[in-house]
């Protein structure tokens, strides 16, 4: 793995271990507000690795990068949801689908429809949103999800 990559991975796994919350909607609230600090600080790392997909350079580190991050954050919800209230969240797809989420959320932020103050300022209006649709997911997706 790049260097470039290997930093963001300890960071975001950093980012995880410091976010608050002993509840998955507290911590989700959490996680949106910081992300926004996350992304606008890592703008230009970020921005390299995207560069490098977009040209097909290194496909395989940043997939491995990417899957490394989900792991590490479906590991948080496992630890947060005890009696699997948010089933979803101990599955890579369900992470991935919160994730994709908050990538969206940071995507508006780069294209100038929020700055990073308005999204703080709705970050318990998204968390609201997303785990009010994770508490909706019905179990019998189970066959299609991730074993590990």
């Amino acid at each position: 793995m790049n260097e470039n990559l290997y930093r963001l991975t300890l960071e975001y796994e950093d980012a995880i271990d410091c976010c608050k919350g002993e509840t998955v909607p507290e911590f989700i609230e959490n996680f949106i507000y910081g992300s926004m600090d996350y992304n606008k600080d890592n703008f230009d790392k970020l921005q390299a690795e995207m560069s490098k997909q977009a040209q097909n350079q290194e496909p395989e580190e940043f997939k491995r990068a990417f899957d490394e991050m989900l792991l590490y954050l479906r590991d948080k919800f496992i630890e947060l949801d005890l009696k699997q209230e948010y089933w979803a969240l101990h599955y890579r797809e369900g992470v991935s689908a919160f994730i994709a989420m908050i990538d969206g959320l940071v995507i508006q932020y780069f294209s100038g429809l929020y700055s990073v103050d308005d999204l703080k300022e709705r970050s318990q209006l998204f968390a609201d949103i997303i785990v009010k649709g994770f508490v909706g997911v019905n179990e019998h997706h189970t066959d299609v999800m991730s074993a590990d």
